[in-house]
C-alpha cells in the first residue's frame, strides 16, 4: 500500500513538473513571439488575388504599399473600407498602392468574398487590390496569441515597414502623416 501511494505521489509530481515546464515554454514563446516592427523588412509572401491568380508581395517593390489584413465579417474592417475610399485621393496622389487581404479562412468565421466586401463597403472602389492571405502569411503579419481583425502595415518602396496599426478607419490620419513625413 505504501509503495502504491509513493508511486502515485511520484506520478503526481512528474505531471505537475511537466505542466509547469510546458506552461513556462508556452508562455515564454507567446511573450517573445516574433512580432513585426517598424524598420524591419516586410516578409515576402505569395497570396491569392480575388480573381484566383497569385501574386507576390515583392511585385510591389519600388512602390509604397498599404498591406491591410481584414476579416470580411468584421464591422471595423467595413468602416475601414469606407474611410479608405473617402481618402483615396490622398493615396493615389502619393502613389500608395493598397492591398486588402482577407485573413486565412476569414479567421474561422464565414464572411462575404473579399471582392464583394471591398465593393460593398468601399463604394465600388477599384483602386484597392483584394486578395486572400495564406495561413503562413496571416500568422507572419498577425502574430498570435491574439489575432487582430483589422491590422495594416505601411511599407516603403524598399520593403521596410514604416507604420503598423490596428483599425485602419481610425488610423488614416496617422498613415497620411507617415506618408508625408517619409516623402512618399
Amino acid at each position: 500500500m505504501k509503495i502504491r501511494i509513493k508511486y502515485l505521489l511520484y506520478i503526481a509530481v512528474l505531471v505537475i513538473a511537466m505542466f509547469i515546464l510546458l506552461n513556462f515554454l508556452v508562455l515564454n514563446n507567446a511573450k517573445s513571439g516574433e512580432y513585426l516592427s517598424v524598420g524591419e523588412t516586410a516578409p515576402n509572401y505569395t497570396f491569392q488575388l480575388a480573381n484566383g491568380s497569385t501574386q507576390s508581395l515583392s511585385s510591389y517593390s519600388g512602390k509604397p504599399l498599404i498591406l491591410w489584413f481584414v476579416a470580411t465579417w468584421c464591422s471595423s474592417c467595413a468602416q475601414g473600407n469606407t474611410a479608405v475610399a473617402e481618402n483615396l485621393g490622398f493615396f493615389k496622389e502619393h502613389n500608395v498602392k493598397i492591398v486588402e487581404l482577407e485573413q486565412y479562412n476569414d479567421l474561422g468565421s464565414a464572411g462575404m468574398s473579399i471582392s464583394k466586401f471591398i465593393s460593398e463597403y468601399g463604394n465600388n472602389n477599384t483602386y484597392i487590390t483584394g486578395g486572400i492571405a495564406s495561413y503562413n502569411m496571416t500568422l507572419a503579419y498577425n502574430t498570435p496569441p491574439s489575432l487582430q481583425l483589422d491590422i495594416y502595415y505601411l511599407i516603403s518602396p524598399n520593403g521596410k515597414i514604416l507604420n503598423i496599426g490596428e483599425g485602419i478607419a481610425g488610423g488614416i490620419g496617422n498613415l497620411e502623416n507617415t506618408i508625408l513625413k517619409d516623402g512618399l
